[in-house]
């Protein structure tokens, strides 16, 4: 094989070199990182390193433009010498970014590289610059895939002043991520949960409200057999009874939550939420310890009479201890109102004289 047929081999070599650099270069233009840069103003570390990057993507056009002015001059030319000199020497010529100062002024130092060394040459760069673009897009689309289902959910939220505020910083963590993806934005990493917590807030709130209704209607049902449980202790047991607890102060605040829904905060609904429980929990005691102190003097009596009937079956029906200690016991428990307290020390006094007396027979 001849020289010429080595030299038309390497030029059409070179003609596709171009052809694959062309069609690289447009589709960095395309690709959507670098679409996303030069479609806004860049910000912090991004708006940085695109600096960095638009000149190197200028110079690398510059590059290519040499390449294939040199080629071009190549193909023209019917000198076999000079085709072969300028598909493999260092005719492509090159300024370099950094001129070199002369006695009298700066001179701006070319640099002369092949063709092979410069097609080297914009692969690395072209390299370089898609990594970046791949990089921006990456992180671009990152932030996006938190913030646009965050800004669709706040979309369906009734409007408040909660909402709109949370709107508000979305709109601005969503600015942030097209001007400068490459900063982490700390401000918007909490937003998912706290859009969430206001949505479960807004979307959950009849709900919640329906269970504090249902809470306060228990403990209305309730109140009503306190208020019966407290008259009857009060008349017939000595003593301090709890107040039958008020069911208002709950009431008002959720009847006033539910006039300012839905600029409502969840620490406000989960007041009422508590405080309804507490209404309910305390009218529980309340009714419990009642109605101990009513059946405990029940139980106090009906102790009392059995121990009568054993005493009688055992054969100490006539015994006056005996018969004083049951009419002292007798007397306390019948009395109105009645001293439990009282009552329990002479029950117990009784039980213990019988007791004695039984085991004293055996």
């Amino acid at each position: 094989m001849d020289a010429g047929s080595d030299d038309g081999a390497e030029l059409a070599r070179l003609r596709a070199e171009s052809d694959r650099v062309a069609q690289s270069l447009l589709a960095m233009d395309d690709h959507p990182g670098h679409r996303l840069l030069r479609g806004t103003t860049p910000t912090g570390e991004t708006a940085r390193r695109w600096e960095s990057a638009n000149t190197a993507m200028v110079g690398l056009w510059e590059w290519f433009d040499a390449y294939r002015a040199v080629l071009a001059q190549a193909t023209a030319t019917r000198d076999a010498a000079e085709r072969r000199r300028l598909l493999t020497g260092p005719e492509v010529v090159l300024a370099a970014a950094v001129p070199a100062r002369t006695l009298t002024s700066p001179a701006v130092v070319a640099e002369r590289i092949t063709l092979t060394e410069l097609v080297t040459r914009m692969k690395h760069r072209y390299a370089e610059l898609m990594a970046l673009f791949d990089e921006v897009h990456a992180a671009w689309s990152t932030r996006l895939a938190v913030l646009d289902p965050v800004a669709d959910r706040l979309a369906g939220l009734a409007d408040s002043a909660s909402v709109r505020a949370l709107r508000a910083e979305v709109a601005a963590a969503h600015a942030r991520a097209v001007a400068d993806p490459l900063t982490p934005d700390p401000a918007a990493a909490g937003l998912p949960d706290r859009v969430a917590e206001a949505a479960a807030l807004l979307e959950g709130f009849a709900d919640r409200v329906a269970e504090v209704v249902a809470t306060l209607a228990e403990a209305g049902a309730l109140r009503a057999d306190v208020a019966a449980l407290r008259a009857v202790a009060v008349a017939q047991i000595a003593g301090e009874h709890p107040g039958t607890p008020e069911l208002s102060g709950a009431s008002a605040a959720l009847a006033g939550l539910r006039v300012r829904f839905p600029d409502v905060r969840e620490r406000e609904l989960a007041e009422v939420e508590a405080a309804s429980v507490a209404v309910l929990e305390r009218m529980r005691a309340v009714s419990a310890q009642l109605a101990g102190s009513v059946e405990r003097r029940a139980e106090l009596r009906g102790r009392l009479d059995a121990y009568r009937a054993k005493a009688t079956a055992r054969g100490h029906a006539e015994d006056a201890e005996l018969a004083a200690l049951h009419r002292a016991a007798r007397d306390v428990l019948r009395a109105v109102p009645c001293d439990l307290r009282a009552g329990t020390v002479a029950v117990a006094r009784y039980q213990r004289a019988v007791l004695d007396r039984t085991e004293a027979v055996r």
